[in-house]
């Protein structure tokens, strides 16, 4: 499968069972330039200043936990992974 999709620098192997079989869990690579203004789940504004402009950044990370959406908690292991539950 890494190879038929070209996955090779993963730094977690795909699981044959996991939270993306069962609509918990999403993959997704966020980039943005600049200051982006999104809203939490409360609808605040929030200004994502920070670095990294990726799904890394500390503060879209705690705008998407305002939606039950958690960053994966292995950090750097799965970059593009987020779930109801963090893992």
């Amino acid at each position: 499968m890494v190879k038929a999709f070209e996955m090779g620098n993963l730094k977690t192997s795909p699981a044959l069972q996991s939270l993306h079989n069962v609509g918990r869990a999403i993959d997704m690579s966020i980039s943005w330039t600049d200051t982006v203004t999104v809203k939490d789940a409360d609808g605040k504004l929030i200004k994502l200043k920070t670095t990294p402009r990726t799904g890394m950044n500390r503060q879209l990370k705690t705008v998407g936990a305002s939606y039950g959406v958690k960053k994966f908690i292995g950090g750097h292991k799965d970059k593009p992974h987020w779930s109801d539950n963090g893992r």
